[in-house]
């Protein structure tokens, strides 16, 4: 990120308000750990004009909810991200007091809209094309995952170890068939009285 980047998602959380600066640094790290959008200042720009909105339009809250849902429609959000900064908007007007102002009607509001987003978004997901080849992904994860395994097994203890390796012996090593001292030999069938029938 460049200077001017950092200085302008750092502006978010640093203001007077202890209390935004909390929401809107922990929002942030979140962002940047889901990685769920290009630019991570996206979602602090609605959450920001989220409580503006409310805070102003407090006394028609459906138009102010209504107002809310045509800027992130603007933003072009697809669903998995409106419901993240439907999440924190209404995270954040639950539990925060605002002087003179009651934003109950709102917050049912917004609950309303989140719960109706997380309903949606199974179906997005289900719709979604996949994207690269699921076996090489998996032979990469494997091929980590053994990479690791000496180490994995360093840390467990004897009884586990060795209830893991039993487990694993059979892709290693070739399976035992029993053999009987009939094999290879040829068919004989049982003499009745010296006859064989």
């Amino acid at each position: 990120m460049k200077t001017k980047e950092i200085e302008s998602l750092e502006s978010y959380f640093k203001t007077e308000n202890e209390h935004w600066n909390g929401y809107a640094f922990e929002m942030l790290c979140e962002v940047l750990k889901q990685g769920n959008f290009e630019n991570p200042e996206t979602p602090l720009q609605l959450f920001d004009k989220a409580v503006n909105i409310f805070t102003e339009q407090h006394e028609t809250p459906l138009k102010a909810v209504q107002e809310f849902a045509t800027v992130t429609e603007k933003a072009n959000l697809n669903t998995a991200q409106r419901l993240f900064v439907y999440e924190w908007v209404y995270k954040y007007v639950r539990f925060t007091e605002f002087e003179e102002i009651d934003l109950t009607e709102i917050k049912d509001l917004l609950k309303s809209q989140t719960e109706r987003l997380k309903n949606d978004k199974p179906q997005v997901e289900y719709n979604k094309p996949l994207t690269g080849n699921i076996r090489d992904t998996l032979k990469e994860l494997m091929q980590k995952e053994l990479e690791q395994l000496p180490d994995t097994l360093k840390e467990l203890e004897p009884v586990q170890r060795l209830n893991i390796l039993c487990k694993l012996i059979p892709y290693v090593l070739p399976k035992v068939e029993s053999v009987t001292h009939k094999l290879g030999e040829p068919e004989s069938e049982p003499e009745n009285n010296g006859f064989k029938w």
